[in-house]
């Protein structure tokens, strides 16, 4: 049976770069409350139900998040990890899966190893946090860090493999030789390997996922279905109007979000890389990047519904383990499963009944 993953982001704590970068008291929440509607009836500002803004270095909160996915079908989450050759950023919360058991739910993660930036933009844009990948030293304490992960009875393994997703792989130009080293301390360590999951968002991670012949591949929704197409096509168009809507007419770019989904569920790549599927429930990042943002227009618990199940019969019939959904609390994308004060649990409950419906 195929069991659903949902990306999970630790940005909801203060840390002392965000501070310094954003301002002091910054974390996703800042983003969302200072939301406004820039057209009408844009679904802006997203309150949480009961105003619920949780501080995940409170434990609790995420003790609460587990029991709630766990409750409403979601097998586990992928928390974000963020390392820069040896320093950590919001690595609170997955600390606290390992310190507390209270926390009862399988997880992984997934190396988000971009750079930070401060802005969309092309010019001026300032690199907070440059990534880079250093040398076998930093390969090995990397792996150690992840190792106090990995030997959790809460990992998620494949094969007694612990799984791996990476954000970017096609950019560690070390790749051969970090996996390598990698595979090998894994094996010492009484693993078979790692599981490694490459995250399909363009082109590229198509052709890298192919070339390093990597464990299985995800489907990152929606930006692996919108990514720029060489042909004339909806992914051509919208790319087009994005760029005029930030760069000329400074507007939120609009588009239809059974268009994506209808995109989502016929971009499945053929390279012989097991495929992971993945699915998104909204989209709105005008809370982060104000009239630089994206919005999906016309979503609803209803048509998640329907493009979900469709996703889930897909992945059964691949005899898939797992399916990425976009995204547990990402609020200031507007992608979260989070109960909220207009839909209340809509989401949730709709994966609560087609998990059921396969269990039956």
């Amino acid at each position: 049976m195929t069991n659903i993953l949902a990306m999970y982001l630790p940005q909801y704590h203060e840390i002392p770069e965000n501070n310094e970068w954003w301002g002091k008291g910054h974390t996703e929440w800042e983003s969302c409350k200072k939301a406004t509607s820039l057209y009408k009836g844009q679904y802006q500002p997203r309150i949480p139900l009961d105003n619920n803004y949780y501080n995940l270095l409170d434990v609790e909160a995420q003790i609460n998040q587990a029991k709630l996915a766990k409750e409403y079908g979601v097998y586990g989450f992928c928390y974000y990890h963020y390392w820069f050759c040896g320093k950590q950023l919001l690595e609170q919360p997955i600390n606290n899966m390992l310190n507390n058991k209270n926390i009862d739910l399988p997880f992984c993660v997934s190396w988000a190893n971009h750079s930070w930036s401060n802005s969309t933009a092309r010019k001026n844009r300032t690199i907070l946090i440059k990534q880079t990948y250093g040398g076998k030293a930093d390969w090995i304490e990397h792996f150690n860090y992840l190792k106090k992960l990995f030997v959790d009875e809460r990992y998620i393994k494949v094969n007694n493999k612990p799984m791996l997703v990476i954000y970017d792989a096609a950019n560690i130009e070390c790749w051969d030789e970090m996996k390598s080293m990698w595979d090998e301390l894994a094996i010492e360590n009484g693993w078979e390997g790692i599981y490694y999951v490459t995250t399909l968002k363009h082109e590229v991670d198509v052709l890298f996922s192919k070339e390093k012949k990597f464990d299985a591949q995800f489907e990152y929704q929606p930006t692996f279905a919108l990514a720029k197409a060489q042909k004339l096509d909806y992914a051509k168009w919208y790319n087009f109007k994005r760029l005029l809507c930030k760069d000329v007419f400074n507007v939120p770019c609009k588009i239809n979000y059974d268009r994506v989904w209808k995109r989502v569920q016929n971009q499945t790549p053929d390279n012989n890389v097991k495929t992971f599927l993945g699915a998104y429930n909204d989209w709105d990042t005008t809370a982060r990047w104000g009239k630089k943002g994206i919005v999906h227009i016309g979503a609803s618990p209803a048509k998640f519904k329907k493009y979900l199940e469709t996703q889930l019969k897909r992945s059964e019939a691949r005899g898939n383990e797992f399916l990425f959904i976009t995204a547990w609390n990402e609020w200031s994308e507007g992608a979260y499963l989070e109960p909220d004060m207009k839909n209340g649990y809509s989401y949730l409950e709709v994966i609560k009944e087609l998990i059921l419906s396969y269990k039956k």
